[in-house]
């Protein structure tokens, strides 16, 4: 993965023009790639969707360009899952691997060259897709049905010793248009990068949330997180004092707490 130093005014600037502007699902999906690699190349892959797409038989329904992109070699990364390549769309469209949620974007890409109604589904810890009324599993690429995946919900539910009603079930199948894309492809990011303890880069894909989500206190309540992993206690209290004027109700109380826990002393150590 390339550093982002000196690149993160404009990473987040166009993050922002998503939201302020709106896009496509490929317009969000570069816009993570180039956070991966900033020489991703988007004309080729817009070219390159282009091309699957026209690989589909005349006249191509949903499951028809599900089993082209099947055969073109499309399905999830398993070797190499935990991987920051897999978010990037120039690699994955190269590589035929990618996450349920890069793959997702070609299905739609896709989809959208053959004037196909296409849409993500938010689905929790397992992202999906709609295409024409039908479900896909992208990391399988195949057609799925909502009752598979409820059951998945249910099943989830148990070993965790929970319950879910049906309106929990049919919230896990929200629509995700390309803001929430980019949100959680960013956050897939993150979680990737905190573990292998650079906190400085989960600072600045952080600056991209805020980019697409400027009133979320959580992000900052994040980011006060990071900065005292860095042991700047300064910084750390001014994300929590943001996080104070944008949360309500208990939140407030909970980042008061955390306000009232930090150390007295300013700065970082050495």
């Amino acid at each position: 993965m390339s550093d982002l130093s000196g690149q993160d005014a404009p990473l987040a600037d166009g993050f922002r023009l998503l939201r302020e502007r709106g896009g496509s699902v490929v317009d969000a999906a570069l816009l993570v790639s180039a956070v991966v690699e900033p020489r991703t190349d988007g004309d080729w892959c817009r070219s390159e969707l282009r091309r699957l797409a026209a690989a589909a038989p005349s006249a191509a329904g949903a499951g028809e360009l599900v089993e082209t992109l099947h055969a073109a070699g499309f399905a999830g990364a398993r070797r190499s899952y935990y991987e920051a390549r897999n978010s990037a769309l120039d690699y994955v469209l190269r590589e035929r691997r990618g996450l349920p949620i890069s793959l997702a974007v070609v299905v739609v890409g896709a989809a959208e060259c053959l004037g196909l109604e296409a849409s993500g589904v938010n689905f929790p810890r397992h992202f999906l897709v709609e295409v024409e009324g039908l479900l896909v599993d992208p990391f399988e690429m195949r057609v799925t049905t909502r009752d598979e995946w409820r059951d998945w919900l249910r099943r989830e539910a148990r070993t965790g010793r929970g319950r879910l009603s049906e309106t929990d079930l049919d919230a896990a199948f929200r629509p995700a248009g390309p803001t929430d894309i980019a949100l959680r492809m960013l956050n897939n990011l993150r979680m990737l990068r905190e573990v292998r303890g650079v906190p400085d880069y989960a600072l600045r894909l952080t600056d991209c949330q805020l980019a697409l989500q400027p009133d979320a206190y959580p992000l900052h309540v994040d980011r006060a997180d990071i900065w005292l992993t860095l042991r700047s206690l300064d910084m750390a209290r001014r994300e929590l004092e943001t996080a104070l004027g944008l949360a309500e109700g208990e939140a407030q109380d909970s980042i008061r707490a955390r306000l009232k826990a930090l150390p007295n002393e300013s700065g970082a150590t050495n």
